[in-house]
């Protein structure tokens, strides 16, 4: 079997810009639902309160265990096979749901093109997106990690050209965003918050793929620390320069840059991030089925999933299997609306990277400090600072996701099912032979 070729940091890079971010797409229902203040305010404070912790305590476990299936087999380390089953079948819960949205939200930018294309053509592009994802997938890290870079720099440099000739439109006079507080009922803002925790959530789903990277223990924090000033930069300015221009903001929508773009008399800039919406959903698509596929084989690997979902490709050394498998699903899941499913994918998230934190407490007490690669900064101090900022934030978005659906007790009851439906999984897989977990020790 060929040695695996791996990715370096430059192919990283893209790869985890799109499992968090994707640019700042997204970002206009969460105007529509808080207003112009509150917006500024979240994307200014989750960086602070959220990103920062969450990067600093997936940096130290990526750097002492850069192990294939990253999240999932550092929850397996520190606490033990079923709750690392969970780890991973909640990854694969939330990750169902993200992916099935990315292709239709493809076609919803091509509208702007050809408004007038029938279902059927519409479900044909996007089993063709679903398709030429996988063989991207099947390809590699290497040929993703290109890909991506491509479309990662063509969304930067389009949305760099928006804040650039939207500068002269900046207006100084604050007061009607101060002001601007039609929005704030208790529902919209619990809403709202949740959507923009899902716009910087996903900084450990690149961790599944550990394995398939270069000096795994070094780039994946570099990658993390390069990716986070990028993403603030482009959300904050973008935002600041749109909110200026069009300030209907409880009529913005998704594709409002766009519409803006034309307001300001750019119409050529319009379908230029039009078509970045387009390599948008293509990023995201690729990015988040290469880490979900690794979940697949790597469960395999540990029987807890049917054993042919860790069968690798002779040349190309991709999980092919699975990657079909996932292709299959969504071929069939861009049928079903699950865009109301949001404040669930957050919520299954949410408990994920809870489980990965309290796996860092325990693994820490297994190696000497003076035998990490990287641990958290100012000592026990900073680490016991980002682990109760990580848990008052999820503690926060829990309760904001359970009081803004539509229905809270059936949608407490449904949250619950999806939270404890790997139960019966685990059991069903319990009589398999269990594979000892093997760990790569790395050298500093």
């Amino acid at each position: 079997m060929k040695p695996r070729k791996k990715a370096k940091l430059l192919a990283l890079i893209p790869i985890m810009f799109f499992s968090v971010s994707g640019g700042p797409y997204g970002l206009e229902e969460i105007v529509a639902s808080v207003g112009p203040l509150c917006t500024l305010m979240l994307i200014t404070l989750i960086p602070l309160v959220w990103t920062i912790p969450e990067c600093l305590i997936v940096a130290e476990l990526s750097s002492n265990y850069p192990v294939q299936g990253g999240y999932y087999r550092w929850v397996y380390m520190g606490l033990g096979r079923f709750w690392g089953f969970m780890e991973g079948w909640w990854s694969i819960l939330y990750t169902i749901i993200d992916l099935s949205l990315y292709p239709i939200l493809f076609t919803a930018y091509l509208k702007f093109f050809f408004p007038d294309l029938s279902f059927i053509q519409f479900y044909i592009i996007q089993l063709t997106v679903i398709w030429i994802s996988a063989l991207f997938n099947i390809l590699g890290i290497r040929t993703v990690g290109y890909v991506l870079g491509l479309f990662t720099s063509f969304i930067l440099i389009s949305f760099l050209f928006f804040i650039v000739f939207g500068m002269k439109y900046l207006s100084f006079d604050f007061s009607p965003i101060l002001n601007a507080r039609n929005h704030l009922t208790g529902n919209n803002v619990l809403y709202g918050l949740s959507l923009a925790f899902w716009n910087f959530i996903g900084w450990d789903n690149s961790s599944t793929v550990l394995d398939e990277v270069h000096n795994p223990n070094h780039n994946y924090r570099r990658s993390m620390f390069i990716n986070v000033p990028i993403i603030v930069f482009f959300y904050f300015f973008t935002l600041i320069v749109a909110l200026s221009i069009n300030t209907s903001w409880g009529n913005w929508t998704f594709g409002e840059f766009s519409r803006i773009s034309i307001i300001m008399g750019h119409p050529v800039l319009a379908v230029v991030l039009t078509i970045g919406g387009m390599a948008m959903c293509l990023g995201l698509f690729n990015s988040l089925m290469l880490s979900s596929t690794r979940i697949f084989s790597t469960m395999a690997d540990d029987n807890l999933l049917p054993s042919m979902f860790s069968k690798i490709h002779n040349k190309f050394q991709t999980p092919y299997i699975a990657i079909i498998f996932v292709s299959v699903l969504y071929s069939f899941l861009v049928l079903v609306d699950f865009k109301n499913l949001v404040v669930y994918d957050v919520f299954l998230y949410l408990i994920a990277i809870s489980l990965e934190a309290i796996a860092l407490i325990i693994l820490r007490k297994k190696i000497p400090e003076d035998g990490l690669h990287f641990q958290i900064p100012f000592g026990k101090t900073g680490f016991w600072l980002s682990i109760v900022m990580l848990f008052a934030c999820i503690i926060l978005v829990t309760i904001a996701n359970a009081v803004s659906i539509i229905s809270p007790l059936k949608g407490t009851v449904f949250g619950l099912l999806l939270a404890f439906s790997g139960v019966p999984a685990y059991f069903f897989f319990l009589n398999r032979r269990k594979i000892p977990l093997i760990i790569k020790k790395v050298s500093k």
